[in-house]
């Protein structure tokens, strides 16, 4: 291996490596640029586990923080969830059955307009009602002036009545 490697294509008398080895040089360029990354990886990483451990810190004592909060506001808040979850499950029970009769409602309200819909062909039945009922109010008006005659006519026979006593004048004379 120690053969020169020419370059064919342009120039075949210029060599692409004038002097030494090719791999010799590519190792050469290898280890230089691994050293330059050496000084830039390490401490990169060294960087990168100094900012974890201080996170890791930071949600240690944030989350130890808010558990002394918690305590402070209420040092039951463990039964108190528990309360919490029950309610919850209460009012969801209960959110389902006024879902239900909602839904019943709706369909009732459906049944309704569905009925009114049918009523309209009722209008000549009501045209008819209305007859009749003008008709009731006629005799209604009809019997209340016949009342007021019978009660004249009570009134009058009263009067025949009392002037019709044999001493009924003779009664307003004397004293």
């Amino acid at each position: 291996m120690t053969e020169k490697i020419t370059n064919t294509d342009k120039d075949s008398s210029r060599e692409l490596f004038p002097e030494g080895d090719s791999m010799d040089k590519f190792v050469r360029v290898f280890e230089a640029s691994a050293r330059r990354w050496e000084l830039i990886i390490y401490p990169a990483m060294l960087a990168f586990g100094v900012l974890a451990a201080f996170g890791f810190f930071l949600i240690y004592s944030l989350s130890k923080d808010i558990h002394s909060l918690a305590i402070s506001m209420d040092p039951e808040l463990g039964k108190n969830l528990g309360h919490i979850s029950e309610s919850v499950n209460y009012l969801s029970d209960n959110m389902s059955t006024m879902t239900r009769r909602i839904y019943h409602m709706s369909e009732s309200m459906e049944t309704m307009a569905n009925r009114m819909v049918a009523m309209k062909y009722m209008e000549p039945m009501l045209v008819n009602m209305y007859g009749i009922n003008h008709s009731a109010e006629s005799i209604n008006q009809g019997m209340h002036t016949i009342t007021q005659s019978m009660g004249a006519m009570s009134y009058e026979l009263g009067s025949v009545s009392n002037s019709m006593r044999p001493m009924g004048n003779m009664n307003d004379f004397m004293p």
